[in-house]
Formats: C-alpha cells, sequence, structure tokens
C-alpha cells in the first residue's frame, strides 16, 4: 500500500473516531457501541486500523501537560489587548488612565474587566476619561450598581457579556 494511500486511510478513521467522540458527548448513547460496525463497513485495512492506532498512542505519549507559565495568571505588571469592540469604545486617553490605574494597583484584575465592560456596553462612543474614572472609581469602591446616578450624564450602563 502506498504511503498516501495509507494516509487517507488513517486520515478517514481518525475522522470516524472524532464523529463518533462528538456524537458522544453530544449525547448519541450509541455512537460508540457501533463504532466497530462502522469500521468494518468502511472496509479499513488491518495497516490502516493498526497505523490509527500509533497515531493515537504517539500523540498520548507525546502530550505533556501545559506549561506551569500557561496556566497561572499573567504578572501583576502583564497588560492585556483590547478587543475590536473595545478600541473602538474606549479613547485612548481613557485606555491609558485605566491602565495606570491597574499598574498602581488601585484596580485588581477583576475590577479593571468589570470596568471594561460596563464602559464598553455603556453606549457612550468614545468613553472619555471623565467617564471611566467614574465607572472605576464605583468599581473600586464596591458600588453596588456602578451605572446607577451616571444615567443621566452618561447615558444606561449594562454589561456587555
Amino acid at each position: 500500500m502506498t504511503d498516501e494511500r495509507l494516509n487517507l486511510g488513517v486520515a478517514r478513521l481518525l475522522g470516524l473516531l472524532s464523529d463518533r467522540l462528538e456524537s458522544f458527548l453530544e449525547g448519541d448513547d450509541t455512537a460508540l457501541e457501533t463504532l466497530g460496525e462502522s469500521i468494518e463497513q468502511a472496509d479499513f485495512t488491518a495497516e490502516e486500523v493498526q497505523a490509527a492506532i500509533l497515531v493515537l498512542g504517539s500523540l498520548a505519549r507525546t502530550a505533556s501537560p501545559a506549561a506551569p507559565a500557561v496556566l497561572r495568571a499573567p504578572g501583576e505588571q502583564a497588560h492585556r489587548i483590547l478587543s475590536a469592540e473595545e478600541r473602538e469604545s474606549l479613547s485612548t486617553e481613557a485606555w491609558g488612565y485605566l491602565i495606570d490605574l491597574r499598574r498602581r494597583g488601585s484596580l485588581s484584575a477583576e475590577d479593571f474587566e468589570r470596568t471594561l465592560d460596563l464602559l464598553s456596553g455603556c453606549g457612550v462612543r468614545p468613553v472619555s476619561v471623565d467617564l471611566a474614572r467614574d465607572v472605576a472609581t464605583r468599581v473600586a469602591l464596591k458600588v453596588d450598581d456602578p451605572g446607577e446616578g451616571l444615567e443621566a450624564r452618561h447615558g444606561e450602563f449594562d454589561l456587555a457579556h
């Protein structure tokens, strides 16, 4: 059997396995029970099945857990990148102001994200430094509703998510 044909057979078999596992996760209880029949009906050769087993085994042996650095939260001095929606909603000055608050420790990572959510969803474009200051202050002080009392000056606040 040529390498190309073997590779195609292995790819088809791995695709079948993938489809069946996905079906099983979606609630099809018989997806794995009928896998053997599907392999037989697809006329996979013993060589293709053995090669697929080797591929899966190789992946299992070489897969290493994520590096510890990836599992940890970024450092205190790390800054995140704005999403396209956030770039459109915040003025450069407002973004700089929020970054400075985060850098100085005035806003925790959670408060920083909450402030961004509120500012992104408030409907004001672009968000001014004054509005960013008002919302960040209310979030940092744990005011129950950071948008309460700001509607008349800045519009309605809703979480973007």
